[in-house]
């Protein structure tokens, strides 16, 4: 295969070929092209609370830390000495003013600045400049909490780069206040398989729940229950509405609504945020305008991704992952799929809540969270890596790479939302790859594969 070559195997739009899942030179161009000067989410802001604060996670294959140096600010470095290249930080975690490489010495400060080298005036030439051994910094900007970072130096901002998804971020945060934090340690698992598998999967996929995901449905995870002592006893239904943007960011909501109701209500008089306590509508209603109200009224599942390998999911669940006394509550995860190798990923999970929320609120959100999707899960996490290694175990094979796959769910079947709150490309379609058509326009596009996808929907 050439570097860019006939990427379509066919004739035929909305295919992808199988070699984009497993072949390693992909995986090398993916590191240069998308995700080197792509923004990438490193921690939040509540991970580095004090001045010496780490935290090591990766970006693409490159191990950083992110650190909070002794000035209060956030930094993320590349975790290589710049003598012989040795890792410097092993550590998952921590707190530390200086980083000492243990293979010859050298020491930086945790604003990367090479303070230390033993044996500089005895074994070093004189005029050894120390300044042009500083650790690579990328740049980074903090939005709402949330810390990115990225190594090109003068690439569009993040807030070009997160578009038209920045006023559903917005809309997600001011639901509870604006004031988030993360509950418990974030959570780390290596999973087999490509990491486009699940991110494509939480951009939109609500196709494969009633297949794999049966037993959730069967132990009663979802129907009633999610309404049940929150908009009455009505006849309920729950409509899909799938939104992308020209940047490959996109979000998959379902919203409660009454039996024939295709609508999102306008009425925000008495708005329903399930999955939290009715006590607390009334503060959350006065944090946001009229149009997040509109968008949060009544949503009792919401989950998309962020170009290139953020995934988030936010959920109302019930006792059937609880006590039997346990009321309907929501859990949110944010979630990163980094590429280990073509054909394995490193997914790292946090769960969020709003900071207003009472303790045992938070404590339920989080245990829900971590009983349901997580490494640790019980129900949906487990179903989707085994689907995902079983897509890894026969994605390559001299008569399997000539087999496309498909991206016509949904196609032309959608229903524009001319009302929808929120801005990007919205449509009615509960079942529909919609979603991941946008994902890999813009991955195609960065690869240098512009033909790889056709219309706009």
């Amino acid at each position: 295969m050439s570097a860019v070559g006939d990427w379509r195997s066919t004739q035929l739009p909305y295919r992808l070929d199988r070699r984009a899942f497993a072949d390693e030179e992909i995986l090398q161009r993916e590191l240069e092209l998308v995700f080197k000067p792509s923004w990438q989410f490193v921690a939040f802001e509540s991970e580095l609370p004090d001045a010496g604060d780490y935290v090591v996670r990766r970006m693409g294959r490159d191990s950083v830390i992110v650190t909070r140096d002794e000035s209060g600010a956030v930094a993320v470095l590349l975790n290589s000495c710049n003598h012989r290249g040795t890792q410097l930080c092993r550590a998952t975690f921590g707190n530390a003013a200086h980083f000492r490489c243990s293979y010859h010495g050298w020491t930086y400060s945790n604003d990367g600045r090479l303070v230390g080298v033993p044996h500089l005036r005895t074994a070093y030439p004189a005029g050894f400049d120390k300044t042009l051994y500083d650790l690579r910094r990328a740049r980074v900007t903090a939005y709402r909490g949330f810390v990115f970072a990225t190594w090109s130096p003068d690439g569009p901002s993040l807030e070009e780069h997160l578009g038209e998804f920045r006023w559903y971020l917005d809309a997600m945060l001011d639901l509870a206040g604006g004031e988030w934090e993360v509950y418990g340690p974030p959570q780390r698992s290596i999973m087999k398989g490509n990491w486009k598998v699940p991110t494509d999967n939480f951009a939109g996929d609500g196709y494969h729940m009633g297949t794999t995901h049966q037993a959730a449905f069967e132990q009663g995870i979802y129907g009633d229950s999610l309404a049940s002592g929150t908009l009455g006893r009505k006849e309920l239904e729950l409509i899909g509405i799938n939104v992308s943007t020209a940047h490959g960011h996109s979000l998959r909501a379902g919203y409660v609504v009454e039996k024939g109701d295709r609508s999102i209500s306008t009425d925000v008089s008495e708005p329903a945020y399930l999955g939290y306590p009715p006590e607390v509508w009334p503060s959350f209603t006065a944090g946001q305008t009229r149009e997040q109200i509109r968008f949060n009224s009544r949503c009792e599942v919401l989950h998309g991704a962020v170009f290139p390998n953020i995934a988030y999911l936010s959920v109302s669940h019930d006792r059937a992952i609880g006590r039997d006394d346990d009321p309907l509550t929501r859990y949110t995860v944010w979630r990163t799929h980094t590429p280990i190798d073509a054909r394995h990923t490193e997914c790292h999970y946090w769960t969020l809540v709003p900071k207003a929320m009472p303790e045992e609120w938070k404590r339920r959100s989080y245990q829900f969270q971590a009983r349901s999707q997580s490494a640790g899960g019980m129900l949906f996490e487990m179903d989707d890596f085994e689907n995902f290694a079983r897509i890894d175990n026969v994605v390559s094979g001299p008569v399997t790479d000539g087999e496309p796959l498909d991206l016509t769910l949904g196609l032309g079947l959608g229903e524009p939302v001319p009302d929808f709150p929120g801005p990007g490309d919205a449509e009615y379609c509960t079942l529909s790859e919609h979603n991941q058509r946008a994902f890999y326009r813009r991955w195609g596009a960065l690869m240098g594969y512009e033909g790889l996808m056709g219309q706009t929907r």
